[in-house]
């Protein structure tokens, strides 16, 4: 009689136990899954993560270099001219483009403008632009959005541009055969934020 009631005495308190056991497989299961998540991301969003000083050498070694055409500012509409294209400095009007990922063209003049202020401004080519290429220029505009240390991303106003994707900052060019994260994160490390009216990098 006593060996009956002390197993059914040892049963209730497993039972007891198991809810408990349950909860804490659960909350372990969680923080794994969380765990891989964060690592997932963190190896995904490379666009996020804080810049360099200084970009890859080899990464930028086909960055092109231009004289300065000048940073006079001009009155909204006026015509103008630029020596490269798209435009690399030169005059330009009083109001900038702010960050963000544009499906229309954006005034060149505006665009030269927020060049000056450190901007770097990339231009796609649609027929170029997958989901995954959008989604990778979108999250490089999220992280960088300072006035003085914009990204902007606009389509290529050229109806048959020359190469799918071109990035531009002042007085400095760089075309792409094909989109690459860590040439893109290269040249915004060398290039974003210095522009020749209020460096901040």
């Amino acid at each position: 009689m006593g060996e009956t009631k002390k197993r059914h005495s040892e049963i209730k308190q497993s039972r007891r136990w198991r809810p408990w056991l349950w909860i804490v497989v659960g909350i372990g299961a969680l923080s794994l899954i969380a765990a891989i998540g964060v690592f997932q991301s963190s190896q995904t969003s490379l666009e996020a993560q804080p810049l360099p000083k200084r970009g890859d050498p080899e990464l930028l070694k086909n960055v092109q270099s231009f004289p300065s055409e000048g940073t006079e500012h001009v009155s909204e509409g006026t015509q103008l001219a630029y020596n490269t294209n798209p435009p690399t400095s030169g005059r330009h009007y009083g109001r900038e483009t702010p960050a963000g990922f544009y499906v229309e063209p954006r005034p060149a003049g505006n665009l030269v403008h927020s060049l000056e202020h450190g901007a770097v401004v990339i231009y796609y080519d649609l027929t170029k632009l997958t989901d995954e290429i959008r989604e990778s220029l979108t999250r490089f505009v999220q992280a960088h959005r300072d006035p003085w240390a914009s990204v902007i991303v606009v389509p290529n106003p050229d109806p048959q541009p020359e190469v799918p994707f071109i990035l531009t900052a002042w007085t400095k060019m760089l075309k792409l055969e094909k989109y690459d994260v860590p040439t893109v994160r290269a040249f915004l490390a060398e290039y974003l934020g210095r522009g020749p009216e209020n460096p901040v990098r």
